[in-house]
């Protein structure tokens, strides 16, 4: 960088306004020229060295200094920069050149890039006139697209957008209209300021949001917000549904990548992925469960589910029973028994066989290995292994048929065994259907029995072995229905069965031919009077949950709630009124209804309501229930309560909730009221403005009208309470009449059944209830307030009284410190120089003329104080006062006791250190008989040895004003 001389600049002006015939491209041709002497013509204006080119003009300052100082700060992204005098005065810095043809649009995208000012701007330089100063060196091109600076700039620019995935061309230095376009959208997501010049510091920062892969300062700051510091992990944890960096972090490590697999793994107990996605391909959702698997051998939770229910312990015994088409261990132990058993007959057959057959032949030829195989044949025949018991047999099998005439033999006694096993099958087989046939009578004669269930079994087990040919499954089935037989005893009922059976199918049929039953005087109210009549009846046996009849003879609800069976009336709200007011009297205060009592369950309820009509129609086993119960006197008219009564109170309240809804409806009625709705929720589903205390009352009324117990949930307006409603949330909505209104409309439109609640609260009485509530609020506060103001007003005069009674014992502890000062005084010296020459270490320590043995009296010191040498403390001062002084009861003398506190202060060079340790000395001075009686010892911060001795001695302080 050099300034140039006025005579230079001259020169150069007007090797700058040469012709196109005397080009010039750099510097160095502009010097160049000059040297050869050429004319020039004095120039009109500073142009360009290119006839097809135009000053890049980026700046300019009214100073030569500051337009110098701000061009060299454009070298690090513009490169060299040269300033021109202008003809109005100021200075300007010019970035080279930009050829013609695409100046215009390098200058916008330049300007879009933030490389160069906003304000920058094309020139021939008609308006310049002088150069002042410039930083390109001899030889270099002012070509500004060429510079190394500013192609090193875009290239950054490109990596960085490509980087951010805005930018998809060549990293090459070249701007145009894609590497705009991605510096645009990169403005608008990284809120980069349109009027700031991109420098080295910006472009730093466009290179680090690229760095980390973030798309936007927004998606960076959501990142971050949720711990993430990179991209890749924050856009892999929102693709895995992750909302938290550990937790992404922990899968992560674990080899998870989405939130749900996490969860299933962690709930599973699993410790990675593998092992996860091991257990997931098996079947398995534990990982207890799936490592406990593979320990077995086992790769899928089937079939560890069918190990476990087979009973196996063995793994490998349970696949080779699975080999062989069985699936528990009890069916394949019984297979193996089985076959162990065939084989033992087998063989005990074959050993019959070969000793008849021998015995016929004694002279056969290889009698010796015959027998030989046949010992040990015999040996194996308890064995357990029906494989070596099969592979001995047929080796004596092989030795046997190797002898002239015995397969002949054989095969007739095996024929002679068959014909026997057919003839055990077919008794067997009679047996056993000669007994399905009585089973199967007694069965539908006593179902009721608890002996059904097995004989159940055992039929259905003879059913499927009806046309077997196995004489083992026969001989089972034959054992089993004999032992059942044996166990429930029924031989003796098996005969009895069909006779029974038959009586059955007899009174059914006479039954059904019956139209009517014999009215006797316990069952007429049930049989005789009007059909739509409803009898109430009370269950007067022992089984009754609640009702019972008083020595006294009144009725009463012991358990305070009634259970009633329905037999005809519709449950209604209205009739859960009715019959809690009905049973009021008798203690009642909730009822347990149930509509569809069957035979069985009569004696569970107290109370039955029967419409004659649908009694005549119920099934005849119903029938029977109710009149039984009435003849054996169970069942009884209830006559303290009526069920005209209870019709004329459901009337009543009918009507009044028709006049409530016709109201409503018409919008004449103004207010709060209920609808009933059917629904199993128990919840009041409440919408209501202001005090919501006004209509707690109203409510309650609702519920008990419902014989309902749930909560009140409030809603902020009628749709949201609509929504639970049309949902089956609410059993009860409550609500102003206009709001009733518009509900009812749309349930009657939805087809949904509803009732109004025969219950109202007139606007004026909830008026009146608010204000009633509004001053009860009012007085409790002026309550609490005077209550308030009452107890500071105590407070004060318990502090003054507080600080009176400490002034007044402070005077008289003062008092009392000025009289017993002196005598106080004369116990402490005694106490306090025999102190310090045992701390101290006095030369007549052991002269105790002027004071006392501390040693003797107090031990416990003297230990401590002979300690401290050991523990590199040294005492240098002993600090005693009086803690409390005054006389004590010793066997009936008044003495002077003392309580002495005397505070050690010690020192310790090889610690650096100095520290206190603080003692209270006590004891009884019996200056009579010049003896010191009764001392204690303890430390400071043992405060309850001084109150024990004090309280022991009846110390009477004259130096504390309790």
């Amino acid at each position: 960088m050099r300034r140039v001389c006025s005579v230079g600049v001259a020169a150069l002006l007007v090797a700058a306004s040469l012709p196109a015939r005397s080009s010039a491209s750099s510097l160095s041709d502009f010097i160049q020229i000059i040297q050869n002497g050429q004319q020039v013509v004095r120039p009109m204006g500073f142009r360009p060295p290119q006839s097809n080119a135009l000053w890049l003009v980026v700046s300019s300052r009214p100073g030569e200094e500051e337009a110098i100082a701000l061009a060299q700060s454009y070298a690090p992204t513009l490169g060299p920069t040269l300033v021109a005098h202008s003809r109005n005065g100021v200075f300007a810095v010019v970035a080279g050149t930009l050829y013609q043809d695409k100046a215009k649009a390098n200058l916008a995208a330049l300007k879009e890039l933030h490389i160069i000012p906003q304000d920058s701007f094309l020139s021939r330089g008609d308006g310049l006139d002088g150069l002042v100063w410039m930083s390109y060196q001899r030889g270099a091109s002012f070509d500004f697209a060429t510079q190394p600076n500013y192609l090193r700039v875009v290239q950054r620019l490109q990596a960085a957008m490509s980087r951010l995935g805005l930018y998809s061309g060549p990293v090459d230095g070249l701007i145009g209209p894609t590497t705009v376009k991605a510096f645009r959208v990169y403005q608008s997501r990284f809120d980069l300021q349109t009027g700031d010049l991109l420098t080295e510091y910006s472009l730093t920062e466009i290179e680090r949001n690229a760095g980390d892969g973030f798309h936007s300062d927004q998606e960076r700051n959501d990142a971050r917000a949720l711990g993430y510091t990179d991209a890749q992990s924050f856009s892999d944890a929102k693709a895995g549904g992750f909302t938290s960096a550990s937790a992404f972090a922990q899968a992560k490590s674990m080899g998870f990548m989405t939130q749900r697999d996490y969860d299933a793994a962690v709930s599973g107990g699993f410790r990675n992925r593998d092992e996860y996605q091991g257990a997931q391909t098996g079947g398995f959702d534990a990982a207890n469960e799936y490592r406990a698997a593979l320990q077995l051998g086992i790769q899928n939770r089937a079939e560890l589910v069918a190990y476990r229910a087979s009973g196996f312990s063995d793994p490998a015994a349970y696949r080779d029973a699975k080999q062989k088409g069985f699936s528990d261990k009890a069916s394949y132990d019984k297979s193996e028994a089985r076959k162990l058993k065939a084989a033992r007959a087998a063989a005990a057959a074959l050993l019959s066989d070969a000793e008849t057959f021998l015995k016929l032949n004694p002279d056969t030829s290889n009698l010796v290995e015959i027998a030989g195989q046949a010992a040990a044949l015999n040996a194996q025949v308890q064995t357990d292994s029906t494989d070596a018991l099969n592979g001995s047999a047929l080796r004596l099998t092989n030795l046997l048929m190797a002898v002239p005439g015995y397969a002949e033999f054989s095969a007739s006694r095996d024929k002679e065994r068959a014909a026997a096993i057919q003839k055990q099958k077919a008794e067997i087989f009679a047996e056993l259907q000669a007994d399905r046939q009585p089973l199967k009578n007694w069965m539908s004669s006593h179902l009721t029995s608890a002996k059904l269930p097995e004989v159940v079994e055992e039929v259905k087990a003879l059913d499927e072995i009806s046309d077997t040919n196995d004489l083992d499954s026969l001989t089972d089935a034959q054992e089993g229905v004999r032992a059942m037989i044996a166990r429930q005893a029924l031989a003796g009922e098996l005969d009895a069965a069909k006779a029974t059976d038959s009586q059955s199918e007899n009174s059914a049929s006479q039954e059904s031919n019956s139209a009517t039953y014999a009215v006797t005087e316990l069952n007429k109210a049930l049989l005789r009077g009007p059909l739509e009549d409803v009898v109430i009846l009370y269950n007067a046996g022992p089984k009754a949950p609640s009702l019972l009849r008083t020595i006294s003879g009144q009725f009463s609800l012991t358990k305070n709630q009634a259970w009633i069976c329905l037999f005809g009336p519709e449950r209604t709200p209205a009739l859960d009124k009715a019959l809690l007011a009905a049973i009021d009297p008798l203690g009642g205060k909730a009822i347990n209804v149930k509509s569809d009592c069957g035979a069985n369950d009569l004696d569970g309820a107290d109370l039955f309501l029967v419409k004659r009509k649908t009694f005549l129609e119920a099934p005849p086993t119903l029938q029977a229930a109710y009149l039984e119960g009435m003849e054996d006197k169970t069942f009884r008219v209830f006559d303290p309560i009526r069920f005209e009564d209870i019709r004329a109170r459901m009337e009543s309240d009918q009507t009044l909730a028709l006049k409530i809804a016709q109201e409503v409806a018409s919008g004449t009625r103004e207010g709060f009221g209920g609808i009933l709705l059917t629904s199993s929720s128990d919840r009041i589903c409440s919408v209501v403005d202001g005090n919501a205390a006004v209509h707690e009352a109203t409510i309650g009324k609702i519920a008990d009208f419902a014989g309902m117990s749930g909560s009140t949930v409030s809603y902020p307006s009628i749709d949201k309470a609509y929504e639970d409603v049309r949902h089956e949330q609410c059993r009860v909505l409550y609500a102003s009449a206009a709001n009733l209104k518009a509900t009812s409309e749309a349930l009657a439109r939805d087809g949904v059944h509803f009732v109004f609640a025969p219950v109202w609260l007139d606007r004026s009485e909830a008026a009146s209830t608010a204000a009633k509530l509004d001053a009860a609020k009012q007085e409790t506060i002026k309550a609490a307030e005077a209550k308030r103001v009452a107890a500071d007003e105590e407070k004060k005069i318990a502090a003054q009284r507080e600080a009176d009674e400490k002034s007044s014992q402070s005077a008289r502890q003062l008092d009392l410190r000025q009289k017993n000062g002196p005598a106080a005084t004369a116990l402490l010296n005694l106490f306090s120089e025999s102190l310090k020459r045992t701390v101290l270490g006095s030369a007549d320590k052991a002269n105790t003329s002027s004071g006392i043995n501390v040693e003797t009296l107090f031990p416990d010191f003297a230990k401590w104080n002979a300690g401290l040498s050991q523990d590199n403390w040294k005492a240098t001062d002993v600090i005693s006062a009086v803690e409390d002084y005054g006389t004590v009861n010793w066997k009936g003398r008044n003495l002077d006791g003392i309580v002495v506190k005397a505070t050690v202060k010690m020192a310790s060079a090889e610690r650096g250190q100095y520290k206190d340790e603080c003692f209270l000395f006590g004891a009884v001075v019996d200056n009579e008989f010049q003896m010191v009686r009764d001392p204690y010892e303890t430390k400071c911060n043992e405060t309850q040895t001084s109150a024990q001795w004090a309280v022991g001695h009846e110390l009477k302080s004259l130096w504390i004003a309790n």
